[in-house]
C-alpha cells in the first residue's frame, strides 16, 4: 500500500514477481567478471536456464560477449555443450562463439575451451564474409598462439581463400599484409608450401609483398624466399623490369636480405630497372637510396662492372675505396658534372677520408687547378679542412724532393699553404717540417726560397702563423729556446732544463667561446671552475669576485688566463727522464687523478709529441749537445719528457736564500700539507716529498708539488689490488719500514742477482746495499731500500727478492713530511744525506732501520725544535709504526702548530692533548731510562764477553731467526714447545744425578740398564721430543712434494693424532739454557688446539732446529723438560734419522722459500699468529700491560742488535752459560767433523780398492794368457782367485 499524492488516497500495490533463474543468469553474466561458483549455483537451481535465449543469445554467447573468465565458460560449456555450435547475434553479426572470440582477440585458453567442446567450429565460415576462423584470427589480430592453435586444429584452412572473392585472400598473404610474426608465416608455409607461389589479385607474389610491406621483418622475407626461391626472378606484373632485388634496394632492406636475393639470382645485380625515365643498375639505385655499405658492397661484388656506371653520388669512404678497387680508372674520368672526382668531392664537402683517398689514387689531380682556378689545398682551406688533410695535400705537391731537397715540378701548394694565416695551415706547415710526419725540415732553406708561378718566395708570402713555424724549426723540438748554462736540476734518472716556449699559445677567447652555454656572453663561475683544471689553472681563481656576480665575462676570463699563464713566450721547465716506467707513473698520476693546479704544477698540453721531443733529444736541438758535453759529462738525457710552467724557486732555495722564520715556515708548511692532503683525498701517494720537489710561483706566492715519478695509488683497505711503494726513491726521507737489513751472504747474492741486469752506474750506486760498520770497525750488516723494477706489464717484479715489498700508503708521505718539518725548523737533515737526499752511508740507513729502538736518542734529537707544537708535530709524523702516524687532514684540522691564532675551547682541548702527549713521552723516557740501566748492565756484560761467547751469542740467535722473515722486527720470544700435558716440576738435583749415573752406566754395548720408576716421566719427555721430530720429517717430505697452497692443510693433517683432547699447553723456552719456563700464568692453555697448533707448527720447528743446532739431541730433549745435560743412548733409539733432519736447512726453510715464490702467501703467517696469540694470552699483554713473557728478557750486543731471550740476569751466569753452550757446540761440530772425515776416508779407501782390483784383474788376465800354453791349470786358478777378490770387494 502506498499514498497517491494525486488522489490523496492510500492505494494497494500489485506485488512484483521475483526474477527467474534465466533472468538472474543473464544478469549475472552481463556484469563485469562474474564468479564461476555463482554461475554454477544458478544452473544447479535451474538446469534449463542455460539453454534459454535472451535477445537471440544463449548464456554462453552472453558470457563470451562480456569477456567472462575461462572458468565461467567451462561451467556453461559443461552445462550446455551444444551452445558452441549455436549461432548468436553479436555486434558484428550472426556468428558462432568461436568467431566472436577470434574477432575480439580473446586469449588462447578461451579459444581452446571452445575448440575442445566443438572442434568442428574451426571449419565453420562466418556469415557474409565467408571466411574460416583462421582468416578471421589473422584479420583481427589475434595473438600468435591463438592463430597457431586454430591452424593446428584445421590445417586445410591454410589453403582456403574464402568464398567472397572481393575480400578474401590466402591466409599467407593476409599474414604478410597484416605484418604477422615469423612463427606464423613459417607455420603457414610449412602447412601449405604452395602458398609462396600464390599471387595477389594485383599479380604480386608473396616475396614481393613481403619486401614492400613496411614493418615486415627481414626474417619473414627470408622465410618466404626459402619457400619459393624462383620468386626472386619474378618481375612485378605492372612493371616488367622490377625484380625483388630492386624492390629490396628501394625499401632499404638489410644486408642479409640483399645477399640472399643475390645468392639465389646473382644475375639480378646486372638487370637495369626503369624508374622516372631512367634505367639504372641496382648499384646506382643503392647509392642513391641510402642503404648500408654492406648492401652496396654485396651488389658490387655480384657485378663489379657496375662500378663503371658514372655517378655524381658521394658515398662513404669504404664504398668509394671499393668502387676504386673495382674500377681504378674511375678516378681519372670526368663526372656527369664535368669535373674530376677529387674536385667534385671537395666541392661537395665530402669527408676528408674520401678526399685523401681520391687524391692518393690520382696524385696528379692535387697538382692541378680546379675548374674555378683554385688549387685543391686552397679550396680545402676555405672549407676549414683539418691539419691532416692539409698535410696530405701538401705532401703531394711539395716544391723540393724529400731525399735531397732539389727543386721538383709543383703547382704551388706549399706557397698557398704558408700564405694562409690559419691555425690549420700553420699546423700543417709545422708538421710537414717535423721529422716524424713530413721530414722536410732538413730542407728548410730550400722551402723558404721556393717560388710560386709569379716568382714570389714562400718566406715572402708567408703569413704570421706559418712564418713563425718556419722560424721555430731550428729550436729544440721546433718550439723551445733552451736556457744556456747548467741544467735546472739533475738526478740519476732525470734532468730538468729551463727554456722559453715560443710555440703557439692557447687562444683563451676561443676556449671561452667553447664553454659558453647561451648567448649572453658570460659563463657561470662554477662552470668555469669545473673546467679550470683542463687549462692548468686553480679553480678558486674564478670563484672569487669583488662584485656579487655569479658569472664571468670573456674579457675577465681572458685577463685571468693571461696573467696566470702568460701572454706570449713563457718560461717552461722540460723534465727529460731516462726511465720509461717512472715517466709513465708521473704522466698517469697527472692524468688519472684530476689533480688541482692549486696544489700541483700541471703538465702543459700544447707541447710537441713524445716522438718529436725524443727525436729532438737525439738530434741535440738548440744547443742541447753543448749542455750535454759541458754539464752532463757527455751522457745524453732521457727521451721521455714532461713540460711544465717554470717555477720561481723551489723550497730548498727558499729555505737557504730567504731563511724564513717560524711563522713563515708555518705558512709554507700549511700549503705543503694541504697539497699532500689533496693527493691523499685522490688516493695518491707522492712518494718523494722533499724540498726540491716543492716549488713556488711568484704570481700567487703559492707552493705546489712536482715530480710524481715515485707516486703510487693508495689502495683502500680490504681491496685485493696491489700498489707498491719504492719504485723510485730518495732514501734519506724514507720511513723505517722501507729499509731492509741484509745479514747473510745468501740474501746478498739473491739481491745482486735481482739487480744484475741494471747497467746504469748511477742507478747501480743508488740501489746497491750500503755497508754498516760497528764502533769496532767490524762490518755488522748491509742495508738496502725495499725497491724493485717493473715488468712489461708495469707491475712489480718481486720474484727472487730477499725482502717483502711495502704497499703504497699515506703514512709514507707522512714520514717524509716529518723529515721536511724537522729540516725547516732545525736547519739540519734528519740523518746524514747526499745532495740527492739519499742516505750518505750504511750508518745513516742503520739509523732509519733501528729508529725508535733508543728513545733517549730521539728525545735529544727532537729537543732541537724549540717550539712545543712543532716538536709534537714532528714526533707524531716520525713514529716508527706506520699505523700510528696521523693523517694529514687531522693535523691540518686540529694540530696547534697550524692554529696559533685560535683560542677557542676546541683548540684549548687540542693543546691539552698535545701537552699530555709530550708529558707522556717524557714519563715514558724516564721509565725506559730505568729499564735501560738494567739492560745496559747486561749490554756491558756483553761488551766484556770473550770473543768466543760473543760469537756463540750471535750463532744461537742467527739460527733462531734465519728462517723468520722480517726477524729483526720481532719484539717477542719465538722459541716454544706445545704439549698435550703439563710438565712436572723441575727435577731435583737427586734425580738429575740418577739420570747421569744411568748414562755413565752405559758402556756402549747393547746391554740395557734398568730404569727406576721415578725416572719414567723424564724418558716420556725425551720421547715427546722424538715424536715431534719424527713428525717434522714426515710433514716436510709431504710439503716438499705438494703445492704451497696446501701446506698448512698438510701440517694440520700430519699432527692431528698428536693433538689429543680439547686442551694443549704452550711453554716458552729459555734460549740460552734451552729449558722450558715454569712461571705464574704459564704454561698458556690452548683451547681448540686443532685450529691454532698447525699454524704455530712452522715457528715451533724453527726453535727446535736452533736448540738442536746448539746442543744436539740433548738440546732437543731439554726443550721438552729433560733436566740433565746428557741423555741415555737407549732413550734415543730410533730417533737418529728424524732428529738429524733438524740439522739440515730443508725443513721450515723449504716451506718459507716455496711460499715466498708464491708472492708471500704464507710469509710470516706462523710468526704473526704466534705474536697475536701472545698479545691475547700472555698474562701481562692481555691486560694492556708490559708483557713479562714468563720472566724472559733480552740480553744482547747493542751494536748489531744480536740478542737472546733468557731468564738469566747475573752476568757471570750468562758468561758461563754461553761458554757451556760454545763447548757443547764445539763437541757436536767435532763429532760431525770426525764423522765427515770417516766417511771421506771410507770413500777414498773404496776408490783405492776398486783401482787395485782393476789392476790385479788385468795382471791376472795377462798372466793367464801367457801361462795358458805352459800350465792350463795355473791359469784356471788365477781366474778363480780374481773372481773371489771381486766377490769380497778386494
Amino acid at each position: 500500500m502506498y499514498f497517491n499524492w494525486s488522489t490523496y488516497q492510500f492505494e494497494e500495490v500489485e506485488a512484483r514477481k521475483p526474477p527467474s533463474s534465466r533472468e538472474k543468469l543473464f544478469e549475472l553474466l552481463s556484469k563485469g567478471e562474474p564468479n564461476a561458483e555463482d554461475v554454477q549455483a544458478l544452473i544447479d537451481k535451474d538446469a534449463s536456464a542455460v539453454k534459454e535465449k535472451k535477445d537471440g543469445l544463449l548464456p554462453l554467447h552472453t558470457a563470451v560477449l562480456n569477456n567472462a573468465s575461462v572458468e565461467v565458460l567451462h561451467v556453461l560449456l559443461k552445462a550446455d555443450p551444444s551452445a558452441t555450435n549455436e549461432m548468436g547475434t553479436f555486434k558484428d553479426g550472426v556468428m558462432l562463439p568461436l568467431h566472436f572470440v577470434l574477432c575480439e582477440r580473446r586469449s588462447l585458453d578461451i579459444v581452446q575451451a571452445l575448440l575442445d567442446v566443438y572442434p568442428k567450429g574451426v571449419e565453420a565460415r562466418i556469415t557474409g564474409e565467408g571466411k574460416l576462423p583462421l582468416s578471421l584470427s589473422l584479420d583481427y589480430g589475434a595473438s600468435d598462439d591463438v592463430v597457431l592453435a586454430v591452424l593446428a586444429a584445421y590445417p586445410n584452412a591454410a589453403e582456403d581463400c574464402g568464398t567472397n572473392d572481393d575480400i578474401s585472400l590466402l591466409p599467407l598473404l593476409t599474414a604478410i599484409r597484416k605484418k604477422r610474426s615469423l612463427d606464423i608465416v613459417k607455420e603457414l608455409l610449412k602447412v601449405y608450401p604452395k602458398g609462396a607461389e600464390t599471387r595477389l589479385p594485383e599479380g604480386e607474389l608473396p616475396l614481393s609483398l613481403a619486401i614492400t610491406t613496411r614493418g615486415i621483418s627481414d626474417d619473414v622475407v627470408l622465410a618466404v624466399l626459402e619457400a619459393y626461391p624462383d620468386a626472386v626472378k619474378d618481375t612485378v606484373s605492372n612493371d616488367s623490369s622490377t625484380l625483388p632485388l630492386h624492390l629490396a634496394i628501394l625499401k632499404k632492406r638489410s644486408h642479409d636480405v640483399i645477399n640472399a636475393l643475390i645468392d639465389v639470382y646473382p644475375e639480378g645485380a646486372a638487370v637495369r630497372m626503369k624508374r622516372q625515365r631512367e634505367e639504372k643498375l641496382p648499384l646506382s639505385y643503392a647509392l642513391t637510396s641510402g642503404v648500408s655499405d654492406d648492401v652496396m658492397l654485396a651488389i658490387l661484388s655480384a657485378y663489379p662492372d657496375a662500378a663503371k656506371e658514372k655517378s655524381d653520388i658521394i658515398s662513404s669512404h669504404e664504398m668509394v675505396k671499393a668502387l676504386l678497387d673495382a674500377y681504378p680508372g674511375a678516378v681519372k674520368e670526368i663526372t656527369p658534372t664535368k669535373q674530376l672526382p677529387l674536385y667534385y668531392a671537395i666541392k661537395m664537402k665530402a669527408s676528408e677520408e674520401i678526399i685523401m683517398l681520391l687524391a692518393n689514387a690520382y696524385p696528379q689531380a692535387a697538382k692541378k687547378r680546379m675548374e674555378d682556378g683554385r688549387l685543391p689545398i686552397e679550396a680545402c682551406a676555405v672549407n676549414k679542412a683539418s691539419e691532416d688533410l692539409m698535410l696530405a695535400l701538401l705532401k703531394l705537391d711539395m716544391p723540393v724532393s724529400i731525399e735531397v731537397g732539389t727543386t721538383v715540378e709543383h703547382c704551388g701548394s706549399w706557397n698557398a699553404c704558408v700564405d694562409c694565416n690559419t691555425e690549420v695551415a700553420t699546423g700543417a706547415v709545422r708538421r710537414i717540417l717535423s721529422e716524424t710526419e713530413g721530414g722536410y725540415g732538413k730542407h728548410i732553406h730550400a722551402l723558404a726560397d721556393a717560388c710560386d708561378d709569379v716568382g714570389r718566395s714562400a718566406l715572402a708570402l708567408a703569413s704570421s702563423g706559418p712564418r713563425a713555424a718556419i722560424y721555430e724549426y731550428p729550436l729544440f723540438s721546433g718550439q723551445y729556446r733552451l736556457q744556456t748554462g747548467a741544467p735546472e736540476h739533475r738526478t740519476a734518472t732525470s734532468v730538468v732544463l729551463r727554456a722559453q716556449d715560443l710555440g703557439k699559445q692557447s687562444d683563451y677567447g676561443v676556449i671561452f667561446d667553447n664553454w659558453v652555454r647561451d648567448n649572453n656572453g658570460k659563463i657561470d663561475r662554477q662552470d668555469v671552475a669545473t673546467n679550470a683544471n683542463s687549462i692548468g689553472l686553480d679553480p678558486d681563481l674564478f670563484l672569487v669576485s669583488s662584485e656579487e656576480d655569479d658569472s664571468i665575462s670573456k674579457e675577465d676570463f681572458v685577463g685571468i688566463c693571461k696573467r696566470q699563464l702568460g701572454d706570449g713566450p713563457r718560461e717552461v721547465a722540460i723534465k727529460l727522464m731516462q726511465n720509461k716506467d717512472q715517466w709513465e707513473r708521473e704522466c698517469n698520476a697527472r692524468t688519472e687523478y684530476n689533480l688541482n693546479p692549486k696544489y700541483v704544477v700541471s703538465a702543459l698540453s700544447n707541447v710537441p709529441s713524445d716522438t718529436e721531443i725524443a727525436h729532438a733529444v737525439e738530434r741535440g736541438d738548440d744547443g742541447l749537445d753543448t749542455i750535454v758535453t759541458k754539464f752532463l759529462g757527455g751522457s745524453k738525457p732521457g727521451i721521455y719528457a714532461i713540460v711544465m710552467i717554470a717555477a720561481d724557486r723551489n723550497l730548498h732555495e727558499i729555505f737557504h736564500q730567504e731563511q724564513p722564520e717560524i711563522d713563515a715556515v708555518r705558512v709554507m708548511l700549511r700549503q705543503v700539507f694541504e697539497a699532500v692532503k689533496h693527493l691523499h683525498e685522490k688516493n695518491l701517494m707522492h712518494g718523494d716529498l722533499k724540498m726540491p720537489n716543492i716549488v713556488r710561483f711568484r704570481i700567487d706566492n703559492q707552493l705546489r708539488l712536482i715530480d710524481f715519478d715515485a707516486s703510487a695509488r693508495i689502495v683502500p683497505m680490504g681491496r685485493e689490488e696491489e700498489s707498491i711503494a719504492g719504485a723510485k726513491f730518495s732514501s734519506a726521507i724514507l720511513p723505517p719500514e722501507m729499509i731492509e737489513r741484509i745479514e747473510t751472504e745468501e740474501q746478498l747474492e739473491e739481491f745482486n742477482k735481482y739487480w744484475e741486469g741494471e747497467h746504469d752506474k748511477d742507478l747501480v750506486a743508488k740501489f746497491a746495499p750500503k755497508l754498516y760498520h760497528g764502533q769496532d770497525g767490524i762490518m755488522k750488516a748491509r742495508y738496502a731500500v725495499k725497491s724493485f723494477h717493473t715488468g712489461k706489464d708495469g707491475k712489480p717484479v718481486d720474484k727472487r727478492l730477499p725482502y717483502e715489498l711495502v704497499r703504497a700508503s699515506a703514512s709514507i708521505d707522512a714520514w717524509a713530511l716529518g723529515v721536511l718539518v724537522f729540516t725547516l725548523l732545525t736547519g739540519e737533515t734528519l740523518i746524514p744525506s747526499s745532495r740527492d737526499d739519499d742516505c750518505a752511508s750504511g750508518a745513516a740507513m742503520h739509523i732509519l732501520y733501528s729508529w725508535g729502538t733508543q728513545p733517549e736518542v730521539l728525545s735529544e734529537l727532537f729537543k732541537k725544535i724549540d717550539d712545543n707544537a712543532a716538536r709534537d708535530l714532528v714526533q707524531q709524523l716520525l713514529q716508527r709504526d706506520p699505523a700510528k702516524r696521523p693523517t694529514i687532514t687531522s693535523l691540518l684540522n686540529k694540530h696547534p702548530f697550524f692554529h696559533p691564532e685560535r683560542d677557542d675551547e676546541e683548540m684549548k682541548g687540542f693543546v691539552q692533548q698535545m701537552n699530555a702527549r709530550l708529558e707522556d713521552i717524557d714519563n715514558t723516557l724516564h721509565s725506559q731510562a730505568k729499564q735501560l740501566e738494567i739492560m745496559n748492565a747486561n749490554n756491558l756484560v756483553i761488551k766484556k764477553l770473550s770473543d768466543e761467547s760473543r760469537s756463540e751469542l750471535f750463532h744461537t740467535r742467527h739460527e733462531l731467526l734465519k728462517s723468520i722473515f722480517e726477524a729483526t722486527g720481532v719484539k717477542t720470544p719465538t722459541t716454544f714447545i706445545i704439549l698435550n700435558y703439563k710438565l712436572p716440576p723441575k727435577a731435583s738435583d737427586e734425580k738429575v744425578k740418577k739420570i747421569l749415573d744411568l748414562v755413565a752406566a752405559e758402556d756402549g754395548s747393547d746391554v740395557s740398564v734398568d730404569l727406576p720408576d721415578d725416572l719414567q716421566e723424564y724418558r716420556d719427555q725425551v720421547e715427546a721430543g722424538i715424536k715431534w721430530s719424527k713428525r717434522i720429517k714426515s710433514i716436510n717430505s709431504k710439503v716438499a712434494a705438494g703445492e704451497v697452497g696446501t701446506a698448512f692443510e698438510i701440517i694440520k693433517e700430519g699432527i692431528k693424532d698428536l693433538i689429543s683432547g680439547n686442551e694443549m699447553y704452550l711453554y716458552l723456552i729459555d734460549e740460552l739454557t734451552g729449558e722450558p719456563i715454569r712461571a705464574d700464568g704459564w704454561p698458556i692453555t690452548i683451547t681448540g688446539p686443532l685450529e691454532i697448533v698447525p699454524k704455530l707448527f712452522p715457528l715451533m720447528q724453527v726453535g727446535m732446529r736452533a736448540m738442536f743446532f746448539c746442543d744436539g739431541k740433548v738440546g732437543l730433549a731439554r726443550m721438552f723438560g729433560f733436566p740433565a745435560k746428557r741423555v741415555p743412548i737407549a732413550w734415543l733409539e730410533g730417533a737418529q734419522e728424524s732428529v738429524e733432519l733438524l740439522n739440515e736447512e730443508c725443513s721450515v726453510e723449504q716451506l718459507w722459500h716455496r711460499a715466498c715464490t708464491s708472492r708471500g702467501r704464507y710469509r710470516d703467517s706462523s710468526l704473526r699468529t704466534f705474536v697475536d696469540f701472545l698479545n691475547k694470552n700472555d698474562p701481562g699483554l692481555s691486560k694492556n700491560e708490559h708483557g713479562d713473557f714468563a720472566g724472559l728478557h733480552h740480553i744482547g750486543d747493542p751494536e748489531d742488535g744480536t740478542a737472546l731471550w733468557t731468564t738469566l740476569t747475573d752476568p757471570v751466569d750468562i758468561e758461563n752459560a754461553l761458554k757451556e753452550r760454545a763447548k757443547q757446540r764445539r763437541e757436536k761440530e767435532k763429532l760431525e767433523h770426525n764423522e765427515h772425515n770417516i766417511q771421506k776416508t771410507v770413500k777414498e779407501q773404496r776408490k783405492l780398492n776398486e783401482h787395485n782390483i782393476q789392476k790385479k784383474v788385468k795382471e791376472n788376465t795377462d798372466s793367464s794368457a801367457a801361462a795358458k800354453h805352459d800350465d792350463p791349470d795355473a791359469a784356471t786358478d788365477n781366474n778363480c782367485c780374481t773372481k773371489l777378490m771381486m766377490l769380497f770387494g778386494y
